[in-house]
């Protein structure tokens, strides 16, 4: 996407110097329009939460089609929801980042030959690449990718963190937010942003995993010191079972287990922090103790650089806004 924040270990690789976004993030949740704000000393450890609100949002507004954006997107409801949530902050915001549901903005990591720094070049061949791995119009997706670090013997000498997103969704979000007076400079979706909060600071130090479950999905993201190995990600089957869909999980995990240990050997997460609804929490430490053998962590105030006394029992939802207010930009 052209206004993805460059994650922190790319601008590592980069030598690059970064500076803080601004404290201000909305996201897409719930059937919600969200605001949250988080104060930010230079050099500090932790964010302080500051600020919170929500107006809602129907879904029939995003339009159709699996990444959303397609027939029926109401620009002028994403309007009227912008304004609204932008009205009840207390001071006035000018640039903000944006948080989707990953199902709206999609990532998976690709081995490719090559990757030209510069545009047109780069886009070209992250949509041929995505011709074969993706079963949408690619003329349709804005894309972004981040190199990552070669794993040993990596077929292609390039590996990349790719998120796709439809053009014609964020384009109608950014425009709803520039007539509320926002200019959002960074969309990503809820993974990576909650990812850079758990790896803020040296926080997330050797192989660790996240998983985050949201009401269209569910992603499983392997990252050391903060960088992305392993990316997966899964939508919801209609009408399955818990007892269907445990098995199904777990096949997958033993998939996910098998590709670590043939690229990584003996090497194991340190931990396994889940962030999920708490209704369905139990569920999901059971199908992810059984797949990864590894007892998951449940998300808590310790695991992200948050002062003060915390959030309470909206740490899950408020996690990736976070994360999003953590990043810095080269």
């Amino acid at each position: 996407m052209r206004s993805i924040v460059l994650p922190s270990w790319t601008r590592r690789l980069a030598g690059l110097d970064p500076v803080p976004v601004p404290p201000h993030v909305f996201a897409l949740a719930g059937g919600e329009l969200r605001y949250a704000a988080f104060a930010r000393e230079r050099g500090a450890p932790a964010l302080e939460f500051r600020e919170y609100h929500a107006v809602p949002l129907a879904d029939a507004a995003l339009g159709g089609g699996p990444l959303r954006g397609g027939a029926g997107l109401d620009g002028g409801a994403l309007g009227a929801a912008a304004r609204a949530l932008v009205e009840r902050v207390s001071g006035r915001v000018e640039a903000g980042s944006l948080v989707l549901p990953d199902a709206w903005a999609r990532s998976l990591v690709v081995e490719l030959g090559d990757l030209p720094a510069a545009e047109p070049e780069r886009g070209e061949v992250l949509r041929f690449k995505l011709k074969r791995l993706t079963p949408y119009r690619v003329e349709d997706l804005r894309v972004a990718a981040a190199e990552l670090v070669p794993l040993p013997d990596a077929e292609e000498p390039v590996r990349a963190l790719v998120t796709l997103a439809s053009e014609s969704l964020l384009a109608a979000l950014e425009g709803a937010f520039a007539e509320a007076g926002v200019r959002l400079g960074a969309i990503s979706g809820a993974t990576q942003a909650l990812l850079a909060g758990l790896a803020f600071g040296g926080r997330l130090p050797g192989l660790a995993a996240a998983a985050l479950v949201q009401s269209e999905g569910f992603t499983l993201v392997f990252a050391r010191d903060g960088e992305p190995v392993l990316w997966r990600q899964r939508g919801f089957g209609e009408g399955l079972s818990d007892a269907d869909r445990a098995r199904l999980l777990g096949a997958e995990l033993r998939l996910t287990r098998t590709w670590l240990g043939e690229r990584l050997g003996d090497e194991r997460p340190a931990a396994v922090v889940l962030v999920a609804p708490r209704q369905v929490a139990p569920f999901w430490r059971e199908v992810l103790a059984t797949g990864l053998e590894r007892e998951p962590l449940e998300l808590a105030s310790e695991h992200l650089p948050l002062a003060g006394s915390g959030v309470g029992e909206a740490i899950a939802e408020l996690a990736p806004m976070l994360g999003a207010a953590c990043r810095e930009v080269a």
